[in-house]
Order: C-alpha cells, then structure tokens, then sequence
C-alpha cells in the first residue's frame, strides 16, 4: 500500500471519491451503490480499492451499520466539497439559485460583513436555501488582490482601492459618519461645539493599526489635533466601552446607528467637524466576470446594499 503523502492525483479514479461520498452518507455498501448507480459487488470494489489507496480501513462493520474511521472522517468534508465544486464547474444548463448547493467566499472588512452579511443572509435562505458563504478577512489593497488573484475569493468587498485592469470595481453605497459618546457625555451637552470635541478622548477603529485617520487630518487641516486613547483593529467592542467610559468615537453611520440601538446606553451625534462621504465597494476578478454564478452573487450583494 502506498503512502498518501506520496499519492499522485493523476492515479486517482475520481469515480472513488463518489464512492467514498455515497458510502459516507449512507453507511452502507449496496444504498450506496444504488446512491450512485453501482451494484453492490461493484460498489465493495469501490471500497477495497480506497482501502487499498488510502491504506486505511475507512469503513468498519457495526451494529448499526458501517461506521467511519478517524481517517475516514477527516477525509469526508473536503471530498465532499470537491464534488461539489467539481458537479458546479460541469453544469451547462445554467445558475438555478434556488437549487444551487455552491460555495463561495467573500473577502470582507469588518463593516460591510456588519452591514451586509444579515440582510445577505436572510436573502439566501429563501432564494438560494443550498448556498453557503465563508466569509475571510480584507485588511488592505494587497490582501485584497491576493485573494481575488489566486481565487481564494469570488468577491471583495470594502473600501476602494486603486485596483489593476485586472480587477473590476463596483460601488454599492455611500458611507458617512456620526459620533458615539454615552448617554449625558458633556462634550455634547447642548449639542456638540468643536471645541469640546477636540478635548475629549477619542477611540479610533483602525485595521490596519494606525493611530490616526480620515477625523485626525480634516482637524490637522483647521490647525487642530485630538488625542485617540484607544485604537482598536475592529469595531465591535467600540460601543461597550463607550457606555462605560468618557471616550467618544466618530465611526460610520450605519455601524453607530445600529450601535445606539442595541440600548447599552450610548447615543449619536452630528460630528462638530464636516466629514466626506466615502463609498463601499465591490470587487471581483476580471475572469469571473461572466461566470453565472458569480454574476448572480453580485446582483444579490448589490441589491441588499441598496436597501441598506
């Protein structure tokens, strides 16, 4: 029996990985078979040339039926998947969402999966119940393009970047900002002056680590500067420690709203200082671009962020 660290794929029957498939989600030999198409004597053929391939058991008789090894358990998600990329990659008879049983991943920012991911998802559980969505980080332009490069991720979506010909960018919304501070905050006793919110302290969301941002400079513009006491890599935390503390915090506008909301004792204010709008946007590789699937995703995405 070979080594599975020496395996070639180009000796791999991929009619053994449905077999696997098949006897993995019936626990046994001829349901299996009848599963996939095979008679049993086939079907146990099957199975001894895994065996042999995989130089494990895989299967072991049991009262209840056929129960799968250690080996056989690790081995059952990714064949799996496989299959499953394999049968969407053969489909020529077009996308069905509503039968679909695809994967795909979305590269996000912490903002638009709080934003987007809820709506997105009780989107898919009724127009696409097979989809499902892993969603991985985007913290900069390179992680970004990495992804959408290698086909790590289908899409991206977050804050634009200056993006090749390679990559094609779609605007979903635009963002703007308001201030958090807790309930009774006197920086915004009877409505906030620059002044006050300039000597208060300030928490800064920042992914990528810095300790200053887009509030910082349009003060350095006007000859003023605020001291950030706590820079955090994401925003979640942002509004527990804003109830509990004197720091107030200018974050996007639909992440503050929602915060105010949650009732932890924070409220929302103008911020004293005119702030641009910025965009959200999505992103995909140029190859993609007519691929069904993905084509479908994206009119999906971009139809929840209009109604965000």
């Amino acid at each position: 029996m070979g080594s599975i660290d020496r395996m070639d794929i180009a000796n791999v029957d991929l009619n053994l990985l449905k077999a696997f498939d098949a006897l993995y989600a019936e626990r046994h030999v001829t349901r299996a078979g009848r599963r996939i198409g095979l008679s049993q004597s086939a079907m146990s053929g099957a199975l001894t040339r895994l065996r042999d391939l995989l130089d494990d058991e895989l299967f072991v008789r049991a009262p209840l039926g056929m129960q799968p090894t250690p080996r056989a358990d690790e081995l059952a998600g990714p064949i799996f998947d496989a299959l499953r990329l394999i049968r969407g990659a053969l489909r020529t008879d077009g996308f069905d969402p509503a039968t679909a049983d695809q994967a795909f991943t979305i590269a996000m920012s912490d903002y638009a999966a709080f934003v987007l991911l809820p709506p997105l998802l009780a989107r898919l559980s009724v127009d696409a119940p097979h989809i499902d969505v892993r969603v991985c980080g985007m913290l900069g332009r390179d992680e970004a393009l990495d992804r959408l490069d290698s086909g790590e991720a289908n899409l991206a979506i977050g804050f634009p970047i200056d993006a090749p010909a390679r990559i094609i960018v779609r605007p979903l919304l635009q963002e703007g900002f308001i201030c958090i501070a807790r309930e009774g905050h006197p920086a915004f006793a009877g409505g906030a002056s620059l002044e006050a919110y300039v000597a208060a302290t300030h928490l800064l969301v920042s992914p990528e680590g810095d300790r200053s941002g887009l509030v910082d400079r349009r003060l350095a513009a006007l000859g003023l500067e605020r001291r950030v006491s706590l820079s955090l890599p994401q925003f979640l935390v942002a509004p527990f420690v804003i109830a509990k503390t004197d720091i107030i915090a200018t974050l996007a506008s639909r992440v503050a709203e929602r915060f105010a909301e949650i009732g932890v004792g924070i409220a929302t204010h103008q911020p004293p200082i005119d702030l641009p709008n910025w965009p959200l946007v999505m992103m995909w590789h140029r190859r993609a671009d007519s691929h069904a699937a993905n084509a479908w995703l994206r009119g999906m995405i971009a139809e929840v962020a209009a109604a965000a």
